[in-house]
């Protein structure tokens, strides 16, 4: 038994002997960590303070700069850039053969549509002075395309033509029974209410849809996005299927005039569509059947004066 306590004590020297030699490399490895440990807060204390934004480092001012424009960026020649694409697509646009009538073209000027088609020369520069609808063009598209891939419509850009009455157009998008076509507009040009051209270009698709691809249409959603892109505004309208055709009557008039080479009255003509009309030198000069022209000034007729009747100088036979 003796032996037995004698063996164990020696165990727990041994032990104790042991823990002693391994305590200062294990301390020196947990030094280690420490040092590692510092340096690394060091580093990254650094990088903080390297990276930092001091508040009160003044900022150069800028005024100068946006009174001395861009070295870097024209503004003009990018301008310029936009309005040769505009150029561009009115020449590629003038090379098509257009067998059909396009919707907007029925509730426009006819007589323009046949100055267009018939490739009347005008001054192209002046017609895109405003370079920037390049770019509100652009904006559209993506605006379209952002509505037709997110929202759960059951058809999009659907093509129609009718055999009928020799029209084509697009359908932006299309949802049972209910017809959308969406629009950008300008906030300053947004009067809280559907624009009645848009209204028509919709009643067009729909009359054609119902009565030539068999579709069931009960409701047109015109939808507004505002260019600053911070309000959607949306009207649902009745369609009206006899307003949609006397439109679409308006189709073999022009068809017959281009055949003709005799350009058709101004039907469809406005006030506001004449003032802008880059034609407006031909049409002064044209022979109306029908109709004047919204820019005709109508000659006043002047009325001739009754004379006056006097006594004094009035013969009586007795």
């Amino acid at each position: 038994m003796a032996e037995l306590v004698n063996e164990y004590e020696k165990l727990l020297r041994y032990l104790e002997n042991e823990k002693g030699a391994t305590s200062p490399v294990k301390n020196k490895i947990e030094r280690k960590k420490d040092i590692k440990k510092a340096k690394a807060s060091v580093n990254t204390k650094k990088l903080l303070e390297e990276s930092a934004i001091d508040d009160f480092i003044e900022i150069p001012h800028t005024h100068n700069q946006i009174e001395k424009g861009s070295d870097g960026f024209s503004v003009l020649e990018f301008e310029s850039m936009m309005r040769s694409k505009l150029v561009e697509k009115y020449k590629t646009s003038q090379t098509y053969e257009r067998p059909y009538i396009s919707c907007s073209e029925l509730y426009s000027c006819l007589r323009q549509s046949y100055y267009i088609r018939k490739r009347y020369q005008i001054d192209i520069t002046s017609q895109f002075k405003f370079s920037y609808l390049y770019l509100i063009q652009k904006v559209g598209d993506v605006i379209h395309d952002i509505f037709q891939k997110l929202y759960n419509f059951s058809e999009v850009e659907k093509s129609v033509v009718s055999e009928k009455f020799k029209v084509k157009g697009r359908v932006d998008a299309i949802k049972g029974s209910n017809l959308y076509e969406i629009k950008s507009i300008d906030p300053k040009k947004f009067q809280g209410k559907f624009i009645k051209e848009h209204l028509f270009q919709a009643l067009i698709y729909a009359y054609i849809l119902i009565t030539e691809y068999g579709y069931t249409i009960d409701k047109i959603t015109i939808i507004y996005v505002l260019r600053d892109l911070k309000t959607v505004r949306a009207f649902d309208l009745d369609v009206d299927l006899k307003l949609a055709e006397k439109f679409l009557h308006r189709a073999p008039i022009l068809l017959t005039a281009l055949e003709a080479n005799s350009s058709p009255d101004p039907i469809g003509a406005t006030k506001d569509s004449c003032q802008w009309c880059p034609y407006k030198k031909y049409c002064m000069e044209e022979k109306n059947n029908n109709m004047i022209p919204p820019f005709a000034k109508k000659k006043e007729v002047k009325k001739k004066d009754k004379p006056k009747h006097d006594d004094t100088n009035t013969a009586f036979l007795l």
